[in-house]
């Protein structure tokens, strides 16, 4: 490709960049960002070519890389620009409403993509290349979409070393919600049962759970709202399961107990 632009060059954002740079992908790096030391550190650190505002019209691929209460204006002002379009937020129904009710539709260009890789971490500072290897892309193959913008979303994801799970908007949102959005939410609930003056005793097993509480919360809100029905789903379900325990534990029933954990166990070696 000759021109990628990045709307967004924060944790996400650079390490597609410096993804893009490591497997040079395109002759030219744009990028779109608002806050200026981002935007000082990727052109000083070479992750884009140029910061700019607009996305110009000789840009094959713009990557969307935004909180999600962004991603839909975004994709509603590039719905007539040539580029093919990709959003990598984690949460897909909401946003192709919000799109559906401002344009009719949604744009031929647009390809709404899910990488399952991330982290805690924010800012282009902590970026690296190799993020999406090895990783799976969710991606909503909508009925407007146009063959040659999937095909140019899938030799990209590839090139970065990912491969591509095809999946309905609903059932994204509805896995997502169990997989991610529910482990969020619960590692900032179970740290706020914790004083400070408890973490000496803290070990590796409080640090693996937790690890994912030090995410952003603005945007962790953002996405629990417009996930709201299915995390709440996830969460009364979750529920169950701790009522389970709580039973067994109460009547010291130790053969409950242990099926429960066998099965999670058993869950975890196949992950």
């Amino acid at each position: 490709m000759k021109q990628i632009a990045i709307v967004g060059v924060g944790f996400m954002g650079g390490c597609l960049a410096a993804a893009i740079k490591h497997f040079e992908l395109c002759d030219r790096l744009l990028g779109v960002e608002s806050d200026k030391d981002n935007a000082k550190y990727v052109l000083e650190q070479g992750l884009v070519d140029e910061i700019v505002t607009e996305i110009p019209p000789d840009t094959d691929l713009v990557l969307i890389s935004l909180p999600s209460q962004h991603i839909s204006t975004w994709v509603c002002r590039l719905a007539k620009n040539p580029a093919v379009v990709v959003d990598i937020g984690s949460v897909k129904g909401g946003i192709l409403e919000q799109i559906k009710d401002s344009l009719g539709g949604l744009p031929t260009n647009y390809v709404p993509c899910h990488p399952i890789a991330g982290a805690e971490k924010t800012g282009p500072q902590t970026a690296f290349p190799t993020l999406f290897k090895h990783r799976s892309i969710a991606v909503i193959k909508h009925e407007t979409l146009a063959t040659e913008a999937f095909e140019l979303v899938e030799e990209f994801w590839s090139k970065l070393g990912a491969s591509l799970v095809l999946v309905s908007a609903e059932d994204h949102d509805r896995v997502l919600a169990k997989t991610s959005h529910l482990p969020h939410l619960l590692a900032y609930a179970y740290m706020s049962l914790l004083d400070k003056s408890e973490f000496n005793l803290a070990g590796g097993g409080l640090e693996d759970f937790t690890r994912i509480s030090e995410s952003n919360p603005d945007m962790w809100w953002e996405i629990f709202q417009l996930n709201r029905e299915e995390l709440l789903g996830a969460l009364r379900i979750f529920s169950m399961v701790i009522d389970k325990f709580d039973r067994a534990l109460s009547e010291v029933n130790r053969d409950s107990v242990i099926d429960l954990m066998v099965s999670s166990s058993e869950k975890r070696k196949n992950l």
